[in-house]
């Protein structure tokens, strides 16, 4: 190797006498080099590029999916409102029916309270004609033994003046009892079919009704099973796009792994990121707090072997905070607001 750089240096310096500088040479070295560094260095700023535009695309395809979601529950919602109201209303019937069919056992044992007083004023009315009957029966037989022709005359008159008087009450009686039984026949009709008619009304809306929540149930069901259907799709469907996700991380770390950064004094260079291994004593709200003002985040742990062994290196036998936390949502999280998946390799 010695000879050689020896050699180099006698061609550089005949080339020298003869007018031709060596330093020509290393400026169009440097000139290349350069070029080839903007070169990379717009290739890399391209593949960013394209890559933060399928990373929105599949934002904006998960806020669509989780919009259509958040759309199917107040619709679900609104079925199980009409369930509810059809219930009532099907309460509200039985107990109409109900009282209805009170009401009509309440007009008969009326109407029956009337013939019954009815029928014991016509069996007054024939007892007082037999009595009197009997007492005129009893007058005339003691007339006929007292042989008077006269006084039997006037007795027979009486008698049957008392039984026709007796007997046009009892007629009188009797017509009214018709009339008032036949009335009653006629309202008691009335109201049977009035009730009948209701009741048939009633019971067509309540199967109706029956039909119409059998039908909600049914579209209820389907709309669960759709919901739920549709929750398994967009699970999966979040499955792939994290997994998608990761993928892009990873394929754009590994794109930027190689761009030289310059790190502030005392941080440590590691791809294309900056590590400060801090010797401050503070709690995890005051490391979160002072990495803000530093324009950084607590350590957010990658699925890197290599980048694991950075850290093992310099953090051994040290403890350090990583950006790890569930004080927001009570889940699981990091410093960036990405969710925490747990490796159950």
């Amino acid at each position: 190797m010695d000879v050689e750089y020896e050699r180099m240096d006698i061609e550089c310096e005949r080339k020298t006498s003869k007018g031709h500088p060596c330093s020509r040479k290393t400026g169009i070295f440097v000139l290349l080099g350069t070029v080839c560094m903007i070169i990379f260095m717009i290739m890399t700023s391209v593949i960013l590029f394209h890559q933060q535009r399928a990373f929105s695309e599949l934002e904006s395809w998960m806020n669509v999916h989780s919009s259509n979601r958040t759309s199917v529950k107040p619709d679900l919602q609104i079925t199980e409102v009409q369930v509810k109201n059809i219930e009532t209303l099907m309460s509200n019937l039985a107990s109409s029916l109900s009282s209805v069919s009170s009401k009509q056992e309440e007009n008969q044992q009326k109407m029956e309270r009337e013939q019954g007083l009815s029928h014991t004023e016509v069996k007054s009315l024939m007892n007082s004609l037999s009595s009197a009957v009997s007492v005129l029966t009893s007058k005339l037989n003691d007339a006929v033994q007292d042989d008077s022709q006269t006084e039997v005359k006037s007795l027979m008159n009486s008698l049957s003046s008392a039984v026709s008087a007796l007997t046009a009450q009892l007629n009188d009686a009797v017509n009214k009892q018709d009339q008032k039984q036949t009335e009653t026949e006629r309202s008691l009709d009335s109201l049977k079919s009035s009730i009948q008619t209701d009741q048939q009304n009633k019971q067509r809306d309540l199967e109706s009704l029956s039909s119409s929540l059998s039908v909600l149930k049914s579209s209820v069901s389907d709309l669960t099973s759709s919901v739920a259907s549709l929750s398994s799709k967009q699970q999966t469907s979040e499955e792939r796009v994290m997994n998608a996700l990761k993928d892009l991380i990873s394929n754009m770390s590994d794109k930027t792994a190689d761009v030289p950064v310059t790190c502030k004094s005392g941080w440590i260079s590691y791809k294309s990121s900056c590590f400060l291994f801090s010797s401050n004593s503070l709690n995890w709200t005051q490391a979160r707090d002072y990495c803000k003002t530093q324009g950084a985040l607590l350590l957010k742990i990658q699925d890197d072997d290599r980048e694991w062994a950075f850290l093992n290196h310099h953090t051994i036998p040290t403890f350090y905070w990583v950006g790890l936390t569930d004080q927001t949502t009570g889940q699981w999280r990091w410093a960036d607001d990405t969710p925490y998946t747990m490796n159950k390799e």
